[in-house]
């Protein structure tokens, strides 16, 4: 979001500075794209832009400003990976080195490849801000890693369509689904196979480390980064003992006796984190239980809802009638 004091300063009824102050922040903050902003204050702050400078797409314009030299060492995966693939798989892995409050997704089934965003912290306002501004920033990834050729099949948002679409539809150039199931953007997936022009293994296991350095001296403790760890590992349905204790730096047998000291395993935690994030999408999005159940692993929906039961002590669609409420 580095763009945002630019944004402010064109649009706004005052200077970004005071701006950035009601929510308790530096203007110098934006100057190092290392830097990073609790999550749930850029909730809060992307809906004081969109009110100060009268703009309810302020997401949206602030999203398609970000470029790839903007994300500092995480870009470099966008760079340095032998395939578009790699490079998504490489940045949705290491995500929270960047982002502590959502995970992108990425699947492919028949031909057609979803690189979506969810939120998994619990949020009182912004939510739409964000995805409004998550989407571009992965569309204009997309488009650096594709070409300028590349071009999506559909746009899908949650939120409901807001009044006046043409700032939409003027970046975006394809159809807009919104109250959709996720926030994605939905592309052939014969993009994901395209050789990126940087390619250089070396170069890209070196970023892979770095990040993988990074997280580890991120000073938190052991379950809170094994947390961290999970959550696009949950998503991206790859969180088997040895993967985990691979991105740990450990063997599994070490990860399973650190685990006992804890008084917890592997498998309780990969549940903690299933029913964090179902939560969270049942209450901030309209996805449907199939689709959170696929999302989250599931063999069907009746699985996810006999293990949400466990969980709430009711079932997912009662859960959210009740919460929403």
């Amino acid at each position: 979001i580095a763009a945002l004091p630019a944004l402010l300063n064109k649009y706004a009824d005052k200077p970004a500075e005071l701006v950035v102050a009601e929510v308790g922040l530096d203007l110098e903050l934006f100057e190092d794209p290392e830097n990073n902003i609790a999550f749930i204050t850029v909730g809060r702050l992307l809906n004081l832009c969109a009110r100060r400078t009268g703009l309810p797409h302020f997401g949206l314009l602030l999203g398609q400003q970000a470029k790839l030299e903007q994300l500092g060492q995480f870009g470099e995966l966008a760079i340095y990976a032998p395939t578009v693939e790699a490079a998504l798989h490489g940045m949705i892995l290491h995500v929270c080195s960047n982002d502590r409050g959502g995970v992108p997704t990425l699947t492919s089934k028949n031909g057609i490849a979803s690189l979506g965003y969810a939120i998994y912290v619990p949020m009182h306002e912004g939510v739409s801000q964000i995805y409004s501004t998550s989407i571009p920033i992965m569309y204009n990834l997309l488009r650096a890693m594709c070409g300028k050729t590349f071009a999506a099949t559909e746009v899908r948002f949650s939120r409901s369509q807001p009044r006046d679409m043409t700032p939409y539809e003027t970046f975006f150039q394809v159809p807009l689904i919104f109250e959709a199931d996720e926030d994605a953007i939905v592309f052939s997936d014969q993009w994901l196979k395209k050789p990126l022009p940087g390619a250089n293994i070396e170069l890209h296991a070196d970023v892979l480390q770095r990040l993988t350095t990074i997280q580890s001296e991120m000073g938190i403790d052991f379950i809170e980064e094994l947390h961290m760890i999970l959550r696009p590992l949950v998503i991206s349905q790859c969180c088997s003992p040895e993967r985990v204790a691979g991105m740990l730096s450990l063997h599994p047998r070490t990860l399973n006796r650190r685990l006992e000291d804890y008084g917890t395993t592997l498998r309780d935690i990969v549940g903690e984190i299933r029913y964090e994030i179902a939560k969270q999408l049942l209450i901030d999005s309209r996805i449907s239980a199939i689709t959170i159940s696929t999302l989250l692993g599931y063999a069907d929906a009746s699985a996810f809802t006999r293990a949400f039961r466990r969980w709430s002590g009711i079932t997912p669609s009662v859960w959210r009638m009740q919460n929403r409420q």
